[in-house]
């Protein structure tokens, strides 16, 4: 929990001095998203015997706060990002458990700058918070900044604003340990579970 508390402190406290440090015209707006996403857990192999859900369909909600400054963007959020149907078997036994995450993602944007149609290009980090209703399974979960993003994106002004984008994360860390509980067994293998996401995203601001 001290790992979790003093990221989150980290993370707020950035996007904190980002904001204050911005020109006081700089165009804001607020928006809600959601989405999409596909979820791998990768750089993991099992050992003979055991076996990992790779691959899961979720979906993400969340608010975001956006900065435009000319042709450059700034744009904290936060966002709800649930990973459901994940499996961990030994033999014929088997766990089936879920992992939530909290996200503060901060995305850097070079736009594009059209009348009604602005293309831009986006990265930067996203700090996670994840947790599971599977004890097991919980106690397993790191807390740190574990993925990097990349995407493109249309901001569309329809009197409110569109902002279809197309994004991929790669983990920078492990998620969780490998170790989960199967029966009487312990789930092992090489490497520990890195989250990497493709995400397709809406998100609509006024």
């Amino acid at each position: 929990m001290g790992i979790k508390r003093n990221v989150g402190r980290w993370g707020a406290g950035l996007a904190l001095g980002l904001v204050c440090t911005l020109p006081a015209d700089a165009e804001a707006q607020i928006g809600i998203l959601a989405g999409y996403n596909r979820d791998t857990l990768a750089e993991f192999l099992p050992e003979n015997g055991f076996d990992l859900t790779e691959l899961t369909d979720g979906y993400h909600v969340g608010v975001f706060l956006n900065f435009n400054l000319a042709t450059f963007s700034i744009r904290p959020a936060v966002v709800y990002h649930r990973m459901p149907e994940l499996v961990a078997m030994a033999g014929e036994e088997r766990v089936r458990f879920d992992i939530d995450l909290v996200e503060v993602p901060l995305d850097f944007r070079i736009r594009l700058p059209l009348p009604a149609v602005q293309p831009y290009v986006l990265g930067g980090p996203v700090l996670t918070f994840p947790s599971s209703t599977f004890s097991g399974v919980d106690d397993l979960l790191t807390a740190r900044p574990v993925r990097a993003e990349f995407g493109v994106g249309v901001e569309l002004d329809l009197g409110f604003r569109l902002w279809p984008e197309v994004r991929y994360g790669f983990g920078l860390g492990s998620l969780m340990g490998s170790d989960v509980a199967v029966g009487s067994r312990v789930l092992q293998g090489e490497g520990e579970p890195r989250h990497d996401s493709l995400t397709l995203r809406l998100g609509i601001s006024f």
